[in-house]
């Protein structure tokens, strides 16, 4: 499994879990290097992993074995895409971590939605394979300069499977088991202005267990990590400590 590390002198690790297609969703968030030991892993089928294709099983046992390897409990942050992959991973593998930050994820899910946000994913990968509109796509999502040349190469390998495997994952708040008895702190976190399926996510996480609490920012879409920064940034190391 690739991953790109930051701060690997500091004694204290998140694991950052990026979102579909952008490996460096928590670009904004590298800054936390001076005081933690970050560890951001390519999900398969994208960036350095963009030769394989997504499934859901297969990257959980992965990330599984690679943070038990790291023989320390870590903290968990996870946006999209990763935030699902780490509601799966904390309900089932909770004596990994010492805490979890799940932003935006996507747990209440029916076949029309999926159906929709998969039209959308189908016609968004199109524009990726153009790479002066794929730069754009990633300036607009607010990556750094590197980052976006890295971005647009790393999307030209990204396959249509990855993307269908991606939104049509089966991690849901009924399919995960074991959720309830998770005993870690957990902050589930949503923009007000994303779908209100998202935003149903984090509030029933919330009820299924007494350990997690959800904030709903209302200013923020589907955009805490890149545009949220400072006061995403605060959460991270008030949670962590």
């Amino acid at each position: 499994m690739y991953f790109d590390e930051y701060g690997k002198e500091n004694e204290k690790v998140i694991v950052m879990l990026h979102g579909a297609n952008f490996v460096h969703s928590f670009g904004k968030q590298y800054v936390l290097a001076d005081r933690y030991h970050i560890i951001v892993p390519h999900l398969m089928g994208y960036g350095n992993e963009a030769d394989r294709v997504f499934s859901t099983d297969e990257q959980i046992n992965e990330l599984a074995d690679f943070i038990s390897s790291l023989s320390k409990k870590t903290a968990l942050v996870g946006f999209s895409l990763g935030a699902q992959i780490g509601f799966k991973l904390a309900a089932e593998h909770s004596e990994l971590f010492c805490c979890a930050i799940l932003v935006s994820p996507w747990l209440c899910k029916e076949k029309e939605m999926i159906d929709r946000v998969m039209k959308a994913n189908e016609k968004q990968f199109a524009s990726f394979k153009n790479k002066r509109l794929c730069s754009f796509i990633g300036m607009m999502n607010g990556l750094p300069k590197e980052q976006r040349r890295e971005f647009v190469e790393q999307m030209q390998k990204v396959s249509i499977e990855t993307v269908r495997n991606s939104v049509d994952n089966g991690i849901t708040l009924d399919s995960v088991k074991g959720f309830e008895a998770v005993t870690i702190p957990v902050i589930a976190l949503a923009g007000g202005k994303e779908e209100k399926a998202v935003k149903d996510s984090v509030i029933k996480m919330a009820e299924m267990n007494k350990h997690c609490r959800y904030e709903i920012w209302e200013k923020a879409a589907h955009n805490i990590p890149p545009l949220f920064a400072k006061q995403f940034n605060e959460l991270i190391c008030k949670t962590v400590g």
